[in-house]
């Protein structure tokens, strides 16, 4: 009976002993999980992280900042392809999987625009669709679905669309907001659009 404490004693201490070394050596990450996160910076972007798979612990917040090679060209960054931010920010990590993907805004495409004039009193002309084409980035020609035209520019983050036969409406704002003010007729207002898919 003796013998039997003697050994539940030392087994105790044992075990305990074996726990501390377990958890030093776990760094006290001891029930905290290991996260992926998968970085693609595509081209015409520099910055940090870098492309490649990154090792992070739960809830780690990921700094990340990228810029375009060339400034006249605005960057965006996507978070599992849904999450959608500018080129500076942070990520939390609250599961695995997550992929961070840096790339320039291309503005080409359809676009569901609103315009609202500062005037309350004048009716809005309604949404419409504005498609945009060109060579490059940086601007091109556009239609929209009531059948007037005009040219477009995205430079450093400011988008402009001049009508060419709708008056003298002329919009501007940012690339990456998509929305701004607009002047036209000797009238003001603002105007916002979102991405058709």
């Amino acid at each position: 009976m003796i013998l039997q404490k003697r050994t539940g004693k030392y087994g105790l201490a044992a075990a305990a002993a074996a726990a501390l070394v377990l958890l030093a050596a776990a760094g006290c990450r001891f029930g905290i999980p290991d996260y992926t996160l998968t970085v693609v910076v595509e081209d015409g972007v520099s910055g940090n992280p870098e492309s490649g798979e990154y090792v992070f612990q739960e809830l780690t917040t990921v700094e990340y900042s990228y810029q375009a090679v060339d400034p006249t060209h605005t960057v965006e960054v996507l978070l599992n392809d849904s999450v959608r931010s500018a080129g500076a920010g942070t990520v939390v990590l609250y599961g695995d999987g997550y992929v961070l993907k840096a790339r320039l805004v291309d503005l080409r495409g359809a676009w569901k625009m609103t315009l609202s004039y500062s005037d309350t009193s004048i009716p809005s002309p309604g949404e419409f669709t504005v498609t945009l084409s060109g060579a490059d980035l940086t601007g091109g020609t556009f239609t929209d679905s009531r059948g007037a035209n005009g040219v477009w520019t995205a430079v450093s983050n400011i988008v402009t669309l001049t009508y060419t036969d709708w008056f003298d409406y002329v919009l501007t704002g940012t690339v990456y907001s998509m929305q701004g003010s607009f002047t036209g007729e000797e009238l003001t207002g603002t105007w916002s659009a979102s991405r058709q898919e």
